[in-house]
């Protein structure tokens, strides 16, 4: 009996040892791999399709994430032309605007203050660079005198409408442009915010497991304990209430021995003989000695 509890508590704590120790590697894991908790494709893809001819875009980090969203939006507050994206989600950020382009380095200086500025990304459009501000103007000048005079003609052929439908076009792109080039000072500025990962070795990583697992072998050793108390304080409770166990027999409550009552042994015993038995005897000289009485008294007389 002894060894059989002493097996049965062994598998218990290796089995509480491996435990902790795939709970404790998971959560060390989890922990050093930088899970983003923000999309950044939808500001991503806005940042792309706005034409702009200069564009700018800057990642950036913080251990103090509230200092450094109060710190973004005081520089959106103090040097921002047009806003156009503002998005904060939890230790995340993604923040789009335009800015005067002399005023692009001292922006970028003032998030250093409170965080850690990681690469930063410069583009030119060049299919606007090209562009003149006095030619675009003519010839937009030019695309809506066209159209003017073609809305004059009360039956316009096919060929004139075709016509019209192009100049509504060319005008629109060179309004585009125009704007574009009206802007050409500014650049447009993406500022992406992440929490700061802190590199460690491998003497922290240890570490941080080391107290892992020691947090975890505690709570599951205690957690096992309480079980098996208050399994047995359960039981115990269903006995004093007389409610019979899955073993019990003939009102005898739980059975811990996993052996029955008495009656189960007396049934056992018969079986095998061990009960009281009904003994039959034969007396063989009965019949001759009753016949030699018999003549004894047929001689007499």
């Amino acid at each position: 009996m002894k060894s059989s509890s002493s097996r049965r508590l062994r598998g218990v704590v290796i089995f509480i040892v491996f435990l902790a120790l795939a709970i404790s590697i998971f959560e060390v894991q989890n922990k050093n791999t930088g899970k983003t908790g923000m999309d950044f494709k939808p500001s991503a893809n806005e940042y792309r399709d706005l034409r702009f001819i200069n564009k700018a875009k800057v990642s950036f980090s913080s251990d103090d994430i509230a200092a450094a969203q109060n710190g973004i939006s005081r520089i959106m507050d103090k040097y921002a032309i047009q806003r156009i994206r503002k998005q904060n989600e939890g230790s995340f950020g993604a923040y789009l605007f335009t800015i005067e382009q002399d005023k692009l380095y001292p922006a970028i200086a003032e998030l250093e203050e409170f965080g850690s500025v990681g690469p930063q990304i410069e583009q030119i459009d060049t299919a606007l660079v090209n562009l003149d501000f006095e030619i675009e103007n003519a010839r937009l000048l030019a695309y809506e005198n066209e159209l003017v005079e073609l809305n004059k003609i009360r039956q316009p052929t096919t060929q004139q409408n075709d016509r019209k439908e192009a100049l509504h076009i060319l005008i629109q792109n060179t309004r585009n442009n125009l704007e574009k080039l009206r802007n050409m000072n500014n650049v447009l500025l993406y500022i992406t915010l992440r929490p700061q990962q802190s590199s460690i070795g491998w003497l922290g990583m240890l570490t941080s497991f080391a107290k892992s697992f020691a947090t975890w072998l505690l709570i599951l050793v205690i957690g096992s304990i309480l079980v098996y108390y208050g399994t047995r304080l359960l039981m115990y409770f269903f006995t004093l209430l007389g409610i019979r166990g899955p073993d019990a027999l003939d009102g005898g409550g739980y059975n811990y021995d996993g052996y029955g009552s008495y009656s189960n042994y007396s049934r056992y015993a018969s079986r095998y003989g061990h009960g009281k038995r009904k003994i039959k005897r034969i007396y063989k000289d009965k019949d001759s000695s009753s016949n030699d009485k018999k003549n004894e008294e047929k001689e007499n007389k």
